[in-house]
């Protein structure tokens, strides 16, 4: 994790990532050989992707100097924190004085005059939602080339109605056909602004893109959602991190209309980052698998995918209870928890789908997860890929092209099996999950895909008193 070396060799200027244990590769999981003591403490969400994403390219676009405070430790912010150096930005790494165990990044922005990346290049890694957000803003070069060395995963992930609108806007285009697949050149920027059309069918990271590059431009940008709009609260989580930034948007009630006056300034400021729902999706499934209470801090409970999450458990039955976040921001898990199977839709929390599909399989009756066609679009297909491994598992689900059916086994799946993450850490999380339930527990191949949002998760499900063995590391 992080730039690799010893930790007296460390360079938080220069690092990508502090120096944080990697994931194993290959992981046995199963549930406790016998009854968990109560309470047992359950670990805090590490920080949402989402927010450190989006309060690093404020940082990135300010004219002074920004703190992000308790950011995601991931692969994404490693990709990013290189993304911004490369443009022009001072970033730097330094314990965080209100945490003893955590971490802020301190960055000296650009006013929004980015640097051409040296060769010309941006990697993107494996990192959609950085590779996406980063095209908006690198609509302000003159030219600019993203790449990845993921071409499995990030490179068939589509992007072309973004780069659609980009051309729209007097972009020059390479891509790869038919979808605008990496590598990507934009040349000709920045352009003036004006009036563009995007469709949010298969990603709101297109929306969210635009709404960065907007308020830089000298006309700004009146930006129309064609089609329909998925994933609808993480384009409110790009509004309120723009808002912090002092950016003034008109937003549609629906959020199909935007109006970004141009000239504006992202103003410098110290930002908090909450903890990340679909970290704390996985964290309640691996509670309510290993069936004794837990509590878990640092959320945003009031933030649209939280809620959404909270009611997805709700409709399966678990027991939660919550706390405001001003009063600290929680879920209580209780113990001894009986899922019943439900309808949900996992439009509005969906990355946490894979989490949730995984309880369901330990669930009594019927559940389906419904309006996730974007699932397919991720690191892997989530629905294919999840229903393939939980079935080769011992669970009964089934993919369809917007929903995945599970037929809940309340007794548990027989497990016994290797799984494989598909280089996705959500399935790597899910699998997890199942396994608590799996009366042979499972063994986990690709495991290290957790690095992407959540370096220690396994070493965190061990502390909950799950039994975890690294095979290979």
């Amino acid at each position: 994790m992080g730039d690799e070396g010893e930790s007296e060799r460390w360079d938080p200027a220069r690092a990508a990532l502090p120096p944080i244990p990697a994931p194993p590769r290959v992981v046995r999981v199963r549930g406790p050989a016998s009854r968990l003591p109560v309470p047992i403490a359950a670990p805090r969400p590490p920080g949402s992707k989402y927010y450190t994403l989006r309060y690093l390219l404020n940082a990135l676009l300010a004219d002074g100097e920004s703190v992000v405070r308790g950011p995601a430790l991931s692969d994404d912010t490693a990709v990013l924190v290189r993304a911004l150096r490369a443009l022009g930005a001072g970033v730097t790494w330094e314990r965080h004085a209100g945490d003893a165990s955590g971490w802020q990044l301190r960055v000296r922005g650009t006013g929004g005059r980015l640097h051409e990346p040296p060769g010309g290049v941006i990697q993107a890694g494996n990192a959609g939602a950085v590779l996406r957000l980063l095209l908006g803003i690198g609509a302000l070069l003159p030219c600019v080339r993203f790449e990845t060395d993921h071409p499995g995963s990030l490179g068939r992930r589509p992007n072309a109605d973004l780069l659609d609108a980009l051309a729209a806007l007097g972009l020059t285009v390479q891509a790869g056909e038919p979808d605008g697949l990496l590598p990507i050149t934009l040349a000709g920027g920045p352009p003036l602004g004006g009036v563009v059309a995007v469709s949010g069918a298969r990603s709101s990271q297109y929306v969210s893109a635009l709404l960065y590059l907007a308020p830089l431009l000298p006309r700004g940008l009146t930006i129309t959602v064609a089609e329909t709009l998925r994933s609808a609260p993480l384009v409110r989580a790009t509004l309120r991190a723009l808002g912090e930034a002092g950016i003034a948007i008109e937003a549609a009630h629906d959020l199909m209309r935007f109006h970004v006056p141009g000239g504006q300034r992202f103003q410098p400021r110290v930002y908090d980052v909450p903890g990340d729902g679909p970290s704390a999706a996985a964290l309640v499934g691996a509670a309510l698998a290993l069936g004794a209470p837990r509590r878990l801090g640092r959320l945003d409970v009031g933030a649209d995918d939280v809620r959404a999450l909270v009611a997805a458990l709700h409709a399966l039955g678990a027991p939660l209870s919550e706390t405001p976040e001003d009063a600290g921001g929680a879920l209580a898990v209780a113990g001894d928890a009986r899922l019943t199977g439900a309808r949900v839709d996992g439009d509005a929390c969906i990355d946490s789908v894979p989490a949730l599909v995984a309880a369901a399989c330990f669930a009594e009756g019927e559940s389906r997860f419904e309006n996730v066609a974007t699932l397919r679009l991720k690191e892997s297909d989530r629905i294919g890929d999840l229903a393939a491994e939980l079935n080769r598992a011992g669970g009964d689900v089934t993919p369809l092209a917007d929903a995945i059916l599970v037929r809940g086994q309340p007794a548990g799946i027989a497990g016994g099996a290797t799984v494989d993450a598909h280089d996705d850490h959500r399935l790597a999380q899910a699998l997890a999950i199942a396994a608590l339930r799996a009366r042979d527990g499972l063994t986990i191949t690709g495991a290290d895909a957790v690095a992407k949002s959540y370096p220690w998760f396994f070493d965190d499900l061990a502390r909950m008193g799950a039994e975890v063995a690294a095979l290979e590391a």
